[in-house]
């Protein structure tokens, strides 16, 4: 009791009954999953000015979205990358620098996810 008369110990949690919310099963599942980069990608990026952080992930990212769609242009939404903490602004920022370093090329299209295509091998882009 304090000395207001209020036991507090009612209103004490106990810490074995919080828990963590689950991970999302689609969330667990790419945990699990790995991406192989080109080298020449990373020596791109490497280059000067070196890519910032957000350039790097969006670019392991497009990888990966490459190998789930067979190699063939994608959709490239925003919510997978919200959630890793990547904004609207900063895929854009991240998109326009892989394409000026000809590393992708980026079909923008009106109020809609944009449209990618990984280059694959090194002085093959086209602008």
């Amino acid at each position: 009791m304090n000395s207001d008369g209020i036991d507090l110990t009612k209103f004490r949690l106990d810490p074995a009954t919080l828990s963590t919310p689950p991970v999302p099963t689609k969330i667990r599942k790419r945990r699990e999953q790995f991406v192989m980069l080109p080298m020449w990608w990373a020596e791109e990026l490497a280059k000067e000015p070196i890519a910032t952080g957000s350039t790097f992930y969006l670019a392991i990212h497009l990888w990966h979205l490459d190998w789930k769609n067979h190699r063939k242009p994608f959709k490239l939404g925003n919510g997978m990358l919200e959630y890793d903490g990547v904004s609207r602004q900063t895929k854009w920022r991240a998109l326009r620098d892989l394409e000026r370093r000809g590393l992708i090329r980026v079909e923008c299209r009106d109020s809609k996810s944009p449209i990618i295509q990984l280059i694959r091998q090194p002085g093959t882009f086209q602008s």
